[in-house]
C-alpha cells in the first residue's frame, strides 16, 4: 500500500497548507515522519493512513494509491 503524494498535495492546498512541516505539526508528528509516511519506499501502517485521511476529512482508501490497477494494467 501506497499513498498518493498528488491527491495528499492536493488536500494540502484545499486546506492551504504551504509545506509538508506545517502539514506534520498540524498532525502532531515530526516532519520526518511525515517523508517516510509519503515516500514510495515506506509502507505506511493502516492507523497512519486513517489519521491522515480523518485529518483532511475524507476515506482512507481516496488517498491509497492503487498498485493493482496499475499491475494490471501492465499485464494485459
Amino acid at each position: 500500500m501506497k499513498l498518493d503524494k498528488f491527491k495528499i498535495r492536493e488536500l494540502m492546498a484545499k486546506k492551504q497548507i504551504e509545506s509538508q512541516s506545517e502539514l506534520a505539526k498540524m498532525l502532531g508528528i515530526s516532519k520526518n515522519q511525515l517523508s517516510n509516511l509519503l515516500s514510495d519506499k515506506f509502507e505506511p501502517i493502516k492507523s497512519n493512513v486513517v489519521e491522515l485521511a480523518n485529518f483532511f476529512g475524507i476515506s482512507p482508501l481516496d488517498i491509497i494509491k492503487d498498485d493493482n490497477e496499475e499491475k494490471k494494467d501492465g499485464n494485459d
